[in-house]
């Protein structure tokens, strides 16, 4: 079995330096492992990922000359051991110790002596560290691009951005109030010794004090209860969904907010959801199974209706479109390592392409929302404001305060400001 250190640092060197995602790397290898090293394992790669940028440039500070090449697994094995020290309480002597001893599985013999004298070097250095000058890059931990894009869009806001990004996501639960009250879910956590509190924003939402396995949830398999962010709960609600309607959810893998609206209007008849990856409408109907649900889905690409519409007008509609991510980077935080500037222009055309093709399957009256989980204007109220300007026979329509501040045509949350991911909101109907 790997060193969970040796370990960690690897999946490190396949996200950061691969392209790797993180949540796929970790369920490649913590299997591997035992209960506690995987929970280690875990701390350590989603730690090191979200705080690169500034434990590289501790180690950076540390060494004579960078690493080279062939030497990335040392570097990162090197950067577990630094975020050990700098956000963790294993004492520091364990710290050094059980990094040094991970080397006995890399093959590079040189490597134990030099991790020792340079996390020790760290140690000795602590009160220095604090008087360092860093760049806003380095001391938030984004790339650079990044926090120019935030420190110009939200400029009273974007220190609270960044800093939430670097937060450790809360995990936040939705009661199938169809099945259970919100309060009598929250006696039953009680039961299981799961504290928990109402949430602040969703009336279905729970806030638990600590993360749980969801297999440790009540109910769970079930369909009582759904792990859901606040800010995506808001959005079934929002739909506006009464009987006999036709809906359409658009992009609708992993399912989460389709259930939502499920559970909430159980004798809803027609729901189709779509979409383009198959593997990802088997999640669709995973969760569908789950709470007992039923809807019609479709591997399709919204944007080419003529593949899959029937023809029948909607009375709903929901565009969960993809974009840049930029509102959920707690919980994802190689999002960071792997999103450019040309990601958004992409997200941007998909997003006015998905928008253009669905709102004429709109029936007269019927309403398009569409949200994002994004904090960036180009992506939220810039692509309400491209449509309207091209499609005169749709107006925006208010949303309620709760849902986040105003941007002119829709309503943005911003996580570290508001309660919840940073998420976008707006409306749109016929006249």
């Amino acid at each position: 079995m790997r060193n969970p250190r040796l370990a960690s640092a690897l999946a490190v060197e396949r996200v950061v330096y691969q392209g790797q995602q993180l949540n796929r790397t970790l369920d490649y290898v913590l299997p591997d492992h035992k209960a506690a090293d995987r929970r280690l394992i875990a701390e350590l790669v989603n730690g090191v990922t979200r705080w690169f940028w500034l434990l590289d440039s501790y180690a950076s500070s540390l060494v004579s000359r960078p690493l080279r090449r062939k030497d990335r697994d040392v570097h990162c094995l090197l950067l577990t051991g630094i975020y050990q020290l700098e956000f963790t309480r294993v004492p520091p002597h364990a710290c050094v110790n059980e990094t040094v001893k991970a080397v006995k599985q890399l093959g590079k013999s040189w490597t134990g002596p030099f991790l020792n004298a340079v996390m020790r070097e760290f140690l000795k250095n602590r009160e220095g560290r604090n008087g360092l000058e860093l760049d806003d890059s380095i001391r938030y931990s984004h790339p650079l691009w990044m926090v120019d894009m935030l420190k110009q869009q939200w400029p009273d806001h974007w220190s609270k951005i960044l800093e939430a990004n670097n937060s450790k996501p809360e995990m936040i639960l939705r009661v199938n109030t169809s099945k259970c009250s919100v309060a009598e879910y929250l006696d039953t956590l009680a039961s299981h010794d799961i504290p928990a509190v109402m949430d602040n924003v969703s009336h279905f939402g729970i806030r638990l004090e600590y993360r749980v396995p969801v297999d440790q949830l009540p109910g769970f398999d079930e369909g009582v209860v759904s792990v859901q962010n606040s800010s995506s709960q808001l959005v079934a609600p929002l739909m506006d969904i009464q009987p006999g309607h036709q809906v359409l959810d658009a992009c609708s893998a992993p399912g989460g907010k389709l259930l939502h609206m499920l559970d909430s209007h159980t004798h809803l008849e027609s729901v189709t959801a779509i979409d383009i990856n198959e593997d990802r409408c088997s999640a669709i109907t995973d969760n569908l199974n789950r709470a007992g649900r039923k809807a019609t889905v479709i591997a399709a690409d919204a944007t080419q209706p003529n593949q899959w519409w029937n023809g029948k007008p909607f009375d709903r509609i929901l565009i969960d479109a993809p974009c840049s991510a930029t509102g959920i980077i707690s919980k994802h935080p190689d999002i960071k390592h792997h999103r450019q500037p040309d990601d958004i222009e992409r997200s941007m055309s998909l997003q006015r392409n998905l928008l253009s093709a669905l709102l004429p399957l709109l029936d007269k009256r019927g309403k398009l929302l569409y949200t994002t989980c994004s904090v960036l204007y180009g992506e939220n109220e810039g692509q309400i404001e491209y449509i309207l300007k091209r499609n005169s026979e749709f107006e925006s329509e208010s949303l309620p305060e709760i849902v986040g501040r105003s941007t002119g045509n829709g309503r943005q949350r911003l996580q570290g400001v508001d309660s919840g991911d940073g998420f976008f909101y707006a409306a749109l109907r016929r006249r």
